[in-house]
């Protein structure tokens, strides 16, 4: 245990570490403010319209949706779809924000998140299309619940017609989302976003943290004399390893905690119950509000920290400099960002879930792959990309810890 404090000590007195332990707090808070910067909304007549942005925004856009509070039910989408429909015939327009400002304040906003899920549940079955709202007969709107996994069955038609498995595995997991669905107005989708850039970001200083805990020894030899010790070989490495995830995890843990009370203190605490399908899609296959959404991004997001991590740390001990330990780290840890750019093919997807930092990635990471219908086939087996990404994190852990302080016992050996 003395040892173990002892690392500890010498870590957090590097100076290096402690910039980049308040660089993650302070980006924290950074990206819990940041989305509520983009927040906009017009009032007024035309000529004397002005704009209000931040928490004024928020505040009325909240008033304005007060009365969706609750469950929604398909008398209420069946009324947004006639409000929206009257407002368009009457002024002569063919989407909502081409209505003046002061009627789409009025008679739009207090109806809007339901109008986009809405056109999405009837969109065309051959071509996906959503129609526009004049295009809807708002006697659908009676059985909009029963359209939802209809649409579904639509939608794996045409991204996975030649895998039925993925189709039957969506189907299933459809089956289990509540309904009605439940809304609370407040969440953006930005504010998602940047919990999920803020989880990227904080892996990548854990990283960069790591990298040098095995590497620092070598490049200055001071190995050479530790090697010598009672404890300088296996139990050394291990301490080091514990040090390295404790450090990182508590990091990690703190930041992100801090990101998500801050966040939701600017949104607002009861739109947590809403139900991830009327923010993001509405036959999206978790049953989860975004409470628990939010929960689940940063437990697989800490999963994917601690694979990383030890993913480093089995560099660092393999590397005979701080240099090249921090390129590879940092190389492995940005390739899922380059292979999804690179392909979307099954192989090039696989391997980049598979990859430690596969689940933090700002595109195709765990976040987005949530909220999405991307299947990865092996023969005739489908899987869905987050079992994948979070079986992949928590299968490696174990391993890359283990590969860790095997590398460090036998280096130079």
């Amino acid at each position: 245990m003395r040892l173990f404090r002892l690392e500890i000590k010498r870590v957090l007195h590097t100076r290096t570490t402690w910039i980049l332990l308040l660089a993650a707090f302070g980006l924290s808070s950074l990206m819990a403010w940041l989305p509520v910067t983009f927040e906009i909304r017009n009032i007024g007549e035309e000529g004397k319209e002005q704009e209000i942005t931040g928490l004024d925004a928020i505040r009325l856009t909240k008033q304005a949706q007060a009365g969706l509070s609750g469950e929604i039910t398909q008398e209420q989408l069946k009324k947004a779809v006639e409000t929206a429909g009257q407002m368009l015939a009457e002024y002569d327009k063919t989407y909502a924000y081409q209505l003046p400002t002061e009627v789409y304040v009025e008679k739009i906003l207090p109806v809007a998140p339901l109008l986009s899920r809405i056109t999405e549940v009837y969109a065309d079955a051959e071509t996906g299309m959503a129609p526009g709202i004049i295009g809807l007969d708002p006697e659908w709107l009676d059985h909009f619940y029963e359209q939802c996994p209809v649409h579904l069955n639509d939608l794996m038609k045409l991204e996975q017609k030649n895998h039925p498995e993925a189709a039957q595995q969506a189907e299933k997991m459809y089956a289990k989302v509540k309904m009605p669905f439940t809304y609370y107005p407040g969440y953006s989708t930005n504010a998602y976003d940047y919990q999920m850039l803020t989880v990227f970001l904080l892996t990548l200083f854990c990283v960069i943290i790591a990298a040098p805990v095995y590497s620092a020894d070598y490049q200055t030899h001071a190995d050479d004399i530790l090697r010598c010790t009672r404890y300088g070989k296996g139990r050394l490495a291990v301490v080091k390893l514990a040090s390295a995830l404790v450090i990182t995890s508590v990091s990690f843990l703190l930041c992100a905690s801090w990101h998500l009370i801050l966040s939701n203190s600017f949104f607002g605490w009861d739109m947590l119950k809403s139900s991830m399908q009327l923010v993001f899609s509405t036959v999206s296959l978790s049953d989860l509000n975004i409470g628990q959404l939010q929960l689940i991004v940063t437990a697989a997001g800490f999963a994917c920290l601690l694979a990383s991590v030890c993913f480093t740390l089995f560099l660092s001990s393999r590397c005979k400099t701080t240099v090249s330990a921090l390129a590879l780290s940092l190389l492995f840890f940005l390739s899922p960002i380059i292979l999804f750019m690179a392909s979307s093919g099954n192989g090039v997807s696989w391997l980049r879930c598979i990859l430690p930092s596969g689940g933090i990635s700002i595109l195709g990471g765990f976040a987005s792959e949530v909220t999405n219908f991307n299947f990865l086939h092996i023969g005739g087996y489908s899987l869905w990309a987050p079992f994948v990404i979070l079986g992949a994190a928590l299968a490696e852990i174990p391993v890359f810890a283990g590969l860790s302080v095997r590398g460090y016992c036998r280096h130079f050996q």
